[in-house]
């Protein structure tokens, strides 16, 4: 089943590659954490990368500490 997320970011990649005239998938920053044979890959793909994003701030700011 499709999540909620997963239908959005799907009409945003439809309407992205319309005007691109190319398909964008796999052109985002979250693509790079992509598995597309899991089910809803966008979203978990978001998922991850913003989970990464928060580890790498998490972090930096313990360094900036000491």
């Amino acid at each position: 089943m499709l999540t909620k997320k997963q239908q959005e970011m799907d009409i945003k990649k439809w309407n992205d590659s319309q005007k691109a005239g190319y398909d964008t998938c796999g052109t985002y920053d979250h693509c790079s954490k992509c598995d597309k044979s899991l089910e809803n890959p966008c979203d978990k793909a978001l998922k991850a990368s913003k989970s990464a994003k928060s580890a790498t701030k998490k972090a930096t700011a313990k360094k900036s500490v000491k």
